[in-house]
């Protein structure tokens, strides 16, 4: 700490989910790692000239807490890229950019998962989206599959059992919805789905009033074909 009051430092831990605990509700520490909470809240909370970066699929939960109360502190979700996305389509040399928005809505801009996608439909279509796309398939790669299946062996049973209800639904449910489904406590749901938010595996919307929950066409289609309960 008194070097990071005397210099300014900046110290980026990249996966940091590596020391969070699988089986558990997001955010929880491996009880090997547990010494990590007490530097976060430390670094977080006291006055220094330096800043910590941290690059995670799930916030630890003290950074989730000092969020909240400390302004200095900044939780910064990393959204799609939008028509950015092209540039990628450009560089695969796919062809019809018309057809490219769909993809991107597809996939939600995520970059790895639409480089994936665009080597196949170069490979296999020579570049032309609308011949894939007639298809009506959401191609899931093995590559993209491990991902998913790295990211749903992190949750626990009562998330699991969120997930899985919700990917069931064709349109998005709420909360009283999936309370009429599913055996958890109003208590217990909460914390699934704070969690499963934390993860950034659930998408929210606002309709009438009601806030409704969905998941992205990817991560529904991995729940269906290989259902993580």
């Amino acid at each position: 700490m008194e070097k990071l009051r005397s210099h300014r430092c900046l110290i980026i831990l990249d996966d940091v989910q590596t020391i969070l605990s699988s089986g558990q509700i997001a955010g929880n520490y491996r009880p090997e790692c547990e010494n990590y909470s007490s530097l976060f809240k430390l670094i977080g909370s006291t006055c220094h000239n330096s800043c910590l970066i941290l690059n995670s699929w799930e916030p630890p939960i003290e950074i989730v807490a000092l969020t909240r109360e400390n302004a200095r502190v900044r939780t910064l979700p990393l959204d799609g890229l939008g028509a950015a996305a092209g540039e990628i389509f450009r560089e695969k040399g796919l062809l019809e950019p018309e057809k490219w928005g769909t993809l991107i809505n597809t996939y939600r801009g995520n970059p790895l998962w639409l480089k994936i996608v665009a080597a196949m439909i170069q490979e296999l279509f020579s570049g032309r989206v609308a011949e894939f796309l007639q298809y009506d398939m959401l191609f899931l790669p093995e590559e993209l599959k491990a991902r998913l299946q790295q990211q749903c062996d992190r949750l626990s049973d009562l998330e699991k059992q969120v997930m899985c209800c919700i990917a069931n639904e064709i349109e998005p449910v709420s909360i009283s919805q999936i309370i009429e489904k599913v055996q958890l406590s109003p208590d217990d749901l909460c914390n699934a789905l704070l969690s499963l938010g934390d993860r950034a595996l659930i998408e929210k919307q606002e309709q009438d009033n009601q806030a409704l929950l969905s998941l992205s066409p990817v991560v529904r289609q991995y729940v269906i074909s290989y259902p993580v309960d």
